[in-house]
């Protein structure tokens, strides 16, 4: 589902934004 896609986009996203890799979420 592109849920997941839009949920785990979001959290890179955010992520990011905090300066932490997808891998450290």
């Amino acid at each position: 589902h592109f849920n997941q896609y839009l949920t785990r986009a979001r959290r890179i996203e955010i992520a990011n934004s905090m300066g932490l890799s997808e891998t450290q979420v």
